[in-house]
């Protein structure tokens, strides 16, 4: 490949067309008529002396060497755009970027709403995409650049630039009515109860709380077990189960349960803001991260 011969435009229209796999898409995409954008396909056939896209039926499908250079094409040209944008001010009230954050539900359920209305009242015109997390692949999301920002909870990532979220602790919720009462829980009353367990890797039923309370030399009975903090309080609601969620999650259900402090120590856990060092100087993802970080302090 002659570098001489080549340009960003050119580049670009690579991109789209390995993203679409489609001229008329891809020309659809850049805003360009489909015969400029056949013209392009071929000076980039020249220029990697490979036919990159080839006729498969109705479709074309990317060669061998059009799958090595998607990827790190993808992240080229996002370096480029963040050269760019360093240049100028960033300004949110004038952007129409997409940012896109990777949490887990429960995190995401507890700070959507308000990082929608700040994103409506200071980025009218930019998009936010949640994402579900993955705690194998964060790094390779943050990575290869389809993630601005993770919200991690005990997770060790060298190569990422991290800063604090928050702080959460749990509490116990219980349904409106139950047969115990409103008193606080004493260890013998929470031993008694059949619980909820919220198990991420899904169908268990031991937890921490459970090696807490074996060294105390009790025991409890879960009977439920979910992979999801989001279905605790619903399910916790339409039954006598009760169960341990965090707290502000536990505070946006506070119409469908009750809750109370737990009768034993448990230790609070952080939230914490993670992200590629590519992105560090990066007007657009400073006011991101800032903003994320604010939000997730008065939450």
């Amino acid at each position: 490949m002659d570098l001489k011969k080549s340009d960003i435009g050119l580049l670009v229209a690579l991109d789209a067309l390995l993203e679409h796999e489609s001229v008329t898409a891809a020309a659809q995409t850049l805003g360009v008529s489909q015969p400029a954008m056949s013209a392009q396909l071929a000076r980039l056939r020249s220029l990697f002396n490979d036919p990159l896209l080839t006729s498969s039926g109705r479709k074309l499908v990317p060669t061998i060497r059009a799958l090595e250079i998607k990827q790190p094409l993808r992240l080229l040209l996002a370096d480029l755009d963040l050269l760019v944008r360093e240049s100028v001010e960033f300004d949110p009230s004038k952007t129409d970027r997409t940012f896109s954050l990777l949490a887990t539900d429960y995190v995401h359920a507890v700070l959507s709403t308000a990082l929608l209305q700040a994103f409506v009242q200071e980025a009218p015109n930019a998009r936010l995409a949640f994402r579900a997390f993955e705690p194998l692949t964060v790094w390779q999301n943050l990575e290869q650049d389809d993630t601005d920002l993770a919200l991690v909870t005990g997770m060790n990532l060298p190569e990422a630039r991290q800063r604090p979220g928050f702080l959460e602790e749990f509490t116990v919720i219980q349904r409106k009515g139950h047969p115990r009462g409103m008193s606080p829980f004493s260890l013998d009353t929470f031993c008694a109860q059949e619980h909820l367990l919220v198990s991420p890797e899904g169908g268990g039923f031991v937890g921490a709380t459970d090696k807490t309370l074996a060294e105390t030399g009790r025991s409890r009975r879960v009977v439920f077990s979910v992979p999801s903090f989001l279905l605790a309080p619903t399910l916790v609601a339409g039954s006598d189960l009760v169960a341990l969620v965090p707290l502000r999650l536990a505070e946006l259900h506070k119409g469908l349960v009750d809750q109370f402090d737990l009768p034993f120590q448990s230790p609070s856990f952080a939230v914490d803001l993670l992200w590629h060092p590519r992105r560090q100087n990066d007007p657009a993802h400073i006011w991101l991260r800032s903003l994320v970080a604010r939000i997730a302090v008065a939450s």
